[in-house]
């Protein structure tokens, strides 16, 4: 009778033994199996892969597919103020895709070496020594306070919120400007041989009427005037001859 209760106590202890050695083995699979061993990044344009990798990855326990998976499912993974949107999902186990979806950006000012790009908000979302092609500049108002993921500051609020808005009724209008300048408290918009003067004040149904007009100037030179321009039917002119830089 005792012998049969120490077989138990043994057999027992074997079963627990191999559970506890299969469980084991499990686990450094699971771990071996979903190491991070790669990051795939699609979607981004002025973002690096770089810059979205380490925000994927930041935190010690980030080194686990599963781990960061689970994390922006529950809603505690990290994004970068210029994204929009962020989701992760497996290639393979010990690869991870990154889909983003960046702010679209509406423009750009000169500081030293650098661009600054700004989103529809004036927030500065990417800084390059790259010019990236087909953005407006913005001309002849004072920034200060320029870094990434700060929002531009000008001490004449008034007309900067004006210049947001005409950038905002460029992307979509989908016109591409070569630049957008303050003089004398007015805004203008260059585009190829033309001058576009907006006024003071933006409305995106002054904007709406550039390009039918443009196509019907062909290739002449001048200046448009759609400063006086509303819904009201104003007489739109145009000054043909050099452009005012």
């Amino acid at each position: 009778m005792e012998k049969r209760k120490t077989k138990r106590k043994t057999h027992r202890l074997y079963a627990f033994v191999v559970l506890l050695l299969a469980a084991a083995i499990l686990a450094l699979g699971i771990l071996i199996l979903f190491y991070v061993q790669e990051i795939e990044v699609e979607g981004n344009e002025y973002c690096t892969d770089q810059q979205i990798a380490d925000t994927v990855r930041n935190d010690k326990y980030s080194i686990n597919t599963l781990y960061i998976i689970a994390k922006y499912a529950l809603g505690q993974g990290e994004s970068l103020p210029c994204l929009d949107s962020i989701h992760v999902g497996l290639s393979a186990p010990w690869t991870l895709k990154v889909t983003v979806k960046e702010k679209p950006i509406v423009g750009y000012v000169k500081n030293q070496d650098n661009y600054a790009y700004f989103d529809k908000e004036g927030m500065v979302v990417s800084m390059s020594q790259t010019l990236l092609e087909g953005l407006p500049s913005i001309e002849g108002i004072d920034m200060k306070g320029i870094k990434l993921y700060g929002h531009l500051e000008s001490d004449d609020r008034q007309i900067f919120e004006e210049i947001l808005e005409t950038s905002r009724e460029v992307v979509n209008q989908d016109l591409t400007v070569d630049k957008i300048v303050c003089r004398e408290d007015e805004i203008f918009l260059y585009i190829g041989n033309v001058c576009i003067n907006l006024g003071s004040q933006v409305s995106s149904e002054q904007v709406a009427q550039i390009r039918p007009i443009l196509e019907k100037l062909g290739d002449q030179s001048g200046t448009l005037h759609l400063e006086n321009y509303s819904r009201s039917g104003d007489t739109i002119t145009f000054d043909v001859g050099e452009i005012p830089q």
